[in-house]
């Protein structure tokens, strides 16, 4: 799976190990097979990923660091209510079809480009 790519590296570090991890997810919802696992597993890359990303507004004091956190959170909401439903396979392989990858590309397409644009302007650092 392919994300758009911003302009900070470590940022496409992150992204690329979430859209793996994806991928697993989507497989593991297709075959029906260990998804308890995956998705433990799937919501954790997300929260480390949301964190990586929160850590460094706040420390480079990012100046749309409350919407882009808004954000976040309204999708680990999703994702934990969807916690409970994980055996409605249809309604699951939906989600992610219509509205996580949907929001995921677009919110890299355009919040974390910011973002990136930010770090990389300010020469921020891990």
């Amino acid at each position: 799976m392919e994300l758009s790519q911003v302009s900070f590296e470590p940022m496409n570090e992150v992204h690329n190990k979430e859209a793996e991890v994806l991928e697993r997810l989507l497989i593991a919802i297709k075959n029906r097979e260990n998804l308890d696992n995956v998705y433990d597993e799937f919501v954790k890359d997300v929260e480390n990923h949301f964190s990586f990303e929160q850590k460094l507004m706040e420390k480079y004091e990012f100046f749309a660091k409350i919407p882009h956190k808004m954000e976040h959170n309204k999708i680990l909401n999703e994702l934990e209510k969807i916690k409970n439903h994980l055996n409605e396979y249809e309604n699951l392989e939906k989600y992610f079809d219509t509205t996580f990858l949907p929001w995921l590309n677009n919110h890299i397409a355009t919040m974390d480009t910011v973002t990136a644009g930010f770090f990389s302007q300010i020469g921020a650092k891990i």
